[in-house]
């Protein structure tokens, strides 16, 4: 058994790699679509025509063609591709890009959507974040939206709801809405317009009192209700609002420009993260800024994913460094071969090449913090580091010197280091590209409707669980770098991930699904961090595992999970939650356990000729309620899990 096993494990292997080599760019990276959420591509559409761009036929078809595909039966559009249920948020964006792109409500694929969207009661029961876009559309009032305030950006930092208390992600969201709420910006009617107010309200709209209307939601669009304190607040900034002299007004204004520019200028107009690529544009193009604009145009067009078949528009520019990473530590394992190597010294050259080494001017003033030294997620151009790319970017990197090329300086893993215990929190645990400033009960102004847990970037498992496992590697490769706050600080990385499990002994992740994703960097992070195998915890979230173990051998967990914040079954296995299990076994020492053996092979069986594995339902995930595909995923975590078995197989 224990021959044949490793047998299929070693030709498994060997056909992952002919892949790998045969997809590979030149520059060292493994280039897929990072798509998934069904909020994006409108956003695009719509600055497509407020900014009067150019866009051919053939760009439209594609479009189209995407959006129409991921259409739910009963006519409405999900938060993402996979959703089996709609949101009015999303069907009324997508709806109205459509309508832009040039198809005719009589069509019955919109008609469908149309008649939807009027069940549930039109745009003035669609989430908050759906009437601030209808607002700068002009297809709803500014009247009808909860307020952003650009005036928070005036106030003391210490102050509880200062901005930079605030998660990054969420905050340089925020930043450009505020300028469009204090100015009220929004298209010019025309003919379309005016088509679209009558298509989709089944009130007459200028007889509409939309201020009646901001705190109405269909139960579709109200995932995270809002609080009374919330709903006090707002009382409240709506009446302060008129009495805020003009000059205050016009200074925040000022300011909150001034961190746009600076966003744009230090993300080299990449910007953080789409979302907010799409809002300074069109700040730009209100103030009539044609420099800025047209710098913005430049970059804009990189989130989209173009193929022969349609055009999607993506989470992040790209996925180049987190899966690099991953990439290279499979890589790191395999040294044989001189195609290997050839792979290897690509995917190194690229991390090399993408650490940022310039240090943000006035990152406190911007509410930025020091990003030398660290990795992003995408490329070095976007500028905005986090905590695991880093530190996975770090293990990769190490793992893998002594083949002939440069290695990481001692200078520069020095800047990365301190890059992560910046990051750590008075938990233990690490955030991803803040520190944990502000107090959680800003979750009690969560104004977005349709995502959890946003407003501060707290701890995370997977986070706290990828910096163990960097630190133990750089205790082996780099002793003389391993320091006593260091150590220190892994002592209570590990205290955080041990007080962090649940009594049923999982671990919960935030950005993949979720109990299985979780388990599998917590128990690796453990277990390089010198906790037994025999660990009360380890053995706990293996008994977990097994008691959702499937009959062919797999696992899946179903998107349903996040929200329910339980393990649900998905209907099927799925290969890189069942290499992620296998791993997470493995760290519990079950190598030689029937079930697991019956994991691997199921694993295997899954594998293409040519190498790849199916395509997979989406494992990846933000705020419990959009999923999104992390392509690569399905390709090098079956492979590190098979290397991390073929090695416990070498032990025994």
């Amino acid at each position: 058994m224990k021959e044949s096993i490793a047998l299929k494990i070693k030709e498994s292997l060997a056909k992952s790699f002919h892949w790998m080599k045969e997809n590979q760019t030149m520059e060292g990276t493994w280039p897929v679509p990072y798509d998934g959420p069904f909020f994006l591509l409108p956003l695009y559409i719509f600055a497509l025509r407020i900014c009067d761009r150019p866009i051919s036929e053939e760009s439209r078809d594609k479009m189209v063609r995407y959006i129409l595909k991921h259409q739910i039966s009963d006519g409405s559009f999900g938060m993402h591709q996979e959703s089996k249920s709609g949101t009015l948020f999303t069907s009324i964006i997508n709806y109205i890009a459509l309508r832009f792109l040039g198809m005719n409500p009589s069509q019955k694929e919109i008609k469908k959507t149309l008649n939807w969207i009027h069940d549930k009661g039109g745009p003035l029961y669609s989430a908050s974040w759906c009437k601030f876009i209808l607002s700068f559309l002009n297809l709803y009032s500014y009247n009808g939206v909860a307020p952003v305030p650009p005036e928070l950006y005036m106030l003391p930092s210490w102050f509880p709801f200062h901005p930079r208390k605030i998660s990054g992600y969420v905050r340089i969201i925020y930043l450009p809405m505020s300028y469009f709420y204090r100015e009220r910006l929004a298209i010019e009617e025309d003919s379309l317009i005016l088509e679209l107010r009558k298509e989709l309200y089944i009130e007459d709209y200028d007889k509409i009192n939309f201020a009646k209307y901001r705190g109405a939601f269909a139960d579709e669009d109200n995932i995270v209700p809002e609080t009374r304190i919330f709903k006090a607040s707002v009382w409240w900034i709506k009446r302060i609002d008129p009495l805020i002299p003009k000059f205050i007004k016009k200074k925040a204004l000022a300011l909150v420009y001034e961190h746009i520019r600076y966003e744009d200028k230090y993300s080299n107009y990449i910007r953080q993260a789409p979302v907010n690529a799409v809002y300074n544009t069109l700040v730009h193009y209100f103030r009539g800024d044609t420099i800025e604009l047209e710098k913005s145009w430049q970059k804009l067009p990189l989130y989209l994913w173009e193929n022969e078949e349609e055009i999607l528009m993506q989470g992040f520019t790209n996925t180049y460094t987190w899966d690099c990473d991953f990439y290279l530590q499979a890589l790191g394992k395999e040294t044989a071969s001189e195609e290997i190597k050839s792979m290897m010294l690509k995917t190194r050259q690229f991390l090399m090449e993408n650490q940022v080494t310039e240090e943000l001017p006035n990152a406190f003033k911007y509410h930025r913090l020091p990003r030398e030294g660290a990795w992003t997620f995408s490329y070095l151009d976007n500028g905005w580091v986090v905590s695991d790319c880093t530190a996975e970017a770090i293990k990769g990197l190490l793992e893998t010197e002594g083949n002939g090329d440069k290695k990481l300086t001692d200078e520069h893993l020095e800047k990365a280091i301190n890059f992560i215990l910046m990051l750590q929190g008075d938990d233990g645990g690490w955030t991803s590209v803040d520190k944990a400033i502000g107090s959680p009960k800003l979750e009690w102004f969560n104004a977005a409707n349709v995502f959890v847990d946003i407003m501060v970037d707290h701890a995370y498992v997977e986070c706290t669980g990828s910096i163990l496992q960097c630190f133990a590697t750089i205790k082996k490769m780099r002793p003389h770098m391993y320091t006593p706050k260091m150590k220190k600080a892994g002592e209570r990385g590990v205290a955080y991930l041990l007080n962090s499990q649940y009594s049923d002994g999982s671990w919960e992740a935030l950005w993949g699904l979720c109990f299985t994703y979780g388990i599998c960097f917590v128990t690796e992070g453990l277990k390089m961090s010198g906790i037994s195998k025999d660990h009360e915890a380890i053995q706990k979230a293996c008994s977990y595992l097994w008691a959702f173990q499937k009959e062919d051998g797999g696992w899946g967990e179903a998107q349903e999970s996040a929200l329910a914040r339980k393990y649900i079954q998905a209907e099927k296995s799925v290969v890189e939650q069942t290499a992620w299990a296998i791993i997470a076994l493995l760290n519990g020492g079950y190598a030689k356990d029937a079930r697991l053996i019956k994991a691997v092979d199921w694993l295997i069986d899954q594998q293409q000729v040519d190498g790849d594995w199916p395509l997979q339902p989406m494992s990846g995930l933000f705020y419990k309620t959009v999923m999104i595909h992390y392509r690569n995923y399905k390709r090098y975590f079956p492979i590190l899990a098979l290397q991390k078995y073929q090695e416990c197989l070498s032990v025994e």
